[in-house]
């Protein structure tokens, strides 16, 4: 009799513990899959950080805006296979100890424009280290906060919200009134690295958030969607969520895919721009889709 009162009030006490203490996904819950091959292995990354240190701390003071780009996307690649490396080792994105290696690829990240690279780099830190200030600061109407593993990205007066992992690159943060009167925010990210399929090299894919606050819906759509170059002649292919279609280009010249998705409520009108050269438009089209899935929980 005793033991089984033991066992149930075992039991009961495990439920509870599971209800009020819910197990942390990795990364919010975004695929795993992206992280099971990265671009450099870690001795090559290991020798990619002594190099682009070393440059870096020769070459930065000269960088312009426009020169920041490439050390900004090969820093990335080093950063997506360090925690490619992380993950492989330990089931997580985020170091569960002091990291040194990925701690010092953080301390150039907001240096060469990447928004929020300082909120990575202060949790990174040792308590010896200074707090790294933000270099680049969001519009007001939009918020960038860490929380665990994650980026929260949000509109300020609640319209919308997205989470996406800490290591992807945010390049872009706006909010104002294109030439043709067309309000907007755009947030543009770099999600993951991949080899290209058929030739040298590797590369980031893009992603990118356009919302239009109390625009017309249609207005909206039609003038970004013949911003990015789709004039009627894409094809449309249902995505793996409820009620949702992409539309869809592929430049065989490039070799890049295009694709555009959207989304409306009585808040206003969002598109979401996916591209990425053959090989890493495939790896890291799953962060599309998962993408879609944490901004449709607000939107």
């Amino acid at each position: 009799m005793y033991s089984r009162i033991s066992f149930i009030t075992l039991a009961v006490f495990l439920i509870f513990f599971i209800e009020a203490y819910p197990e942390q996904s990795i990364q919010g819950g975004y695929s795993t899959k992206p992280l099971e091959k990265a671009v450099f292995d870690q001795a090559r990354t290991t020798a990619g950080l002594l190099h682009i240190n070393s440059w870096l701390n020769e070459n930065y003071s000269s960088l312009t805006d426009k020169t920041k780009k490439g050390p900004r996307e090969n820093l990335y690649y080093l950063i997506d296979s360090w925690v490619k490396s992380i993950y492989q080792q330990d089931s997580v994105v985020f170091p569960k100890d002091y990291d040194g290696v990925l701690k010092n690829f953080f301390s150039w990240s907001e240096r060469l424009g990447v928004y929020g690279g300082n909120l990575v780099y202060n949790s990174l830190k040792s308590d010896q280290d200074s707090l790294m200030p933000a270099l680049n600061i969001p519009p007001e109407n939009i918020l960038i906060s860490l929380n665990n593993d994650m980026f929260d990205i949000s509109s300020k007066k609640g319209y919308w919200s997205v989470s996406i992992p800490y290591y992807f690159m945010i390049w872009k943060v706006k909010d104002y009134v294109t030439k043709d009167g067309i309000k907007t925010q755009l947030i543009a990210i770099s999600p993951g690295a991949a080899s290209h399929d058929g030739q040298d090299g590797q590369s980031q894919s893009t992603l990118m958030f356009l919302y239009g606050p109390g625009e017309n819906s249609e207005t909206f759509i039609q003038y970004w969607s013949k911003i990015f170059g789709f004039n009627g002649n894409e094809i449309s292919e249902e995505l793996p969520l409820d009620s949702l279609r992409s539309h869809k280009l592929y430049d065989k010249e490039s070799s890049i895919y295009t694709e555009y998705t959207c989304l409306n409520s009585e808040n206003g009108a969002v598109m979401v721009y996916y591209s990425g050269v053959n090989g890493p438009y495939q790896w890291n089209r799953p962060y599309f889709i998962d993408f879609l899935n944490s901004l449709r929980k607000s939107f």
